[in-house]
Formats: C-alpha cells, structure tokens, sequence
C-alpha cells in the first residue's frame, strides 16, 4: 500500500506555485549574501595578517638596528627570535 503511495505521489505533476518561488528566491540571496561575507572576511583576515607580519618585520629591524648601535654587530636569528618571544609573548612567524 505504502508503495502505491509513493508511485502515485511522484507520477502526479509537479505544481509550481507563488511560495515555492517566493522561497527560492528568497534562499538564493541568503546564500549570495552569506557568499559575499565569507569572501570578505577572508579578505580582511588576509589584509590583517599582511599587517601584522610587516609589524614583525620592522620590529625586528629596529631590534637588529639597536643591537648592532650597542654591541657592534648583528644578532644571530635566534637571538632575534629569543629577543622576541620575551618581548611580544610569541614566537616571530
């Protein structure tokens, strides 16, 4: 019985009405907008890691600059990442 229910229930037509439209519509924004967001964010996620490295960067420099001023040569790199990691709490990336 079950069976000739659901061959009846796919055999019928398919009716098209104004809320199934609606709807359509309505989820396809929602995804276009949630799309863009993602897109977004991503972009801003990436715009603040490129600044947080130049931030390193030059933090770094100035480090490098001060030592050779005070000692008369360069710090070795691990010295540089030993300066920074008491510094700032992280390890330079």
């Amino acid at each position: 019985m079950a069976l000739l229910i659901g061959v009846g229930a796919t055999a019928s037509p398919a009716l098209a009405n104004g809320a199934a439209s609606t709807r359509n519509i309505i989820l396809s924004g929602i995804a276009a907008i949630g799309a863009a967001i993602g897109i977004n964010h991503a972009r801003h996620r990436a715009q603040l890691d490129k600044q947080a490295q130049l931030e390193t960067q030059r933090r770094q420099k100035s480090y490098k600059a001060y030592f050779f001023r005070k000692y008369g040569y360069y710090p070795t790199p691990h010295e540089v990442d030993d300066w920074y990691h008491q510094t700032y709490g992280v390890h330079a990336s």
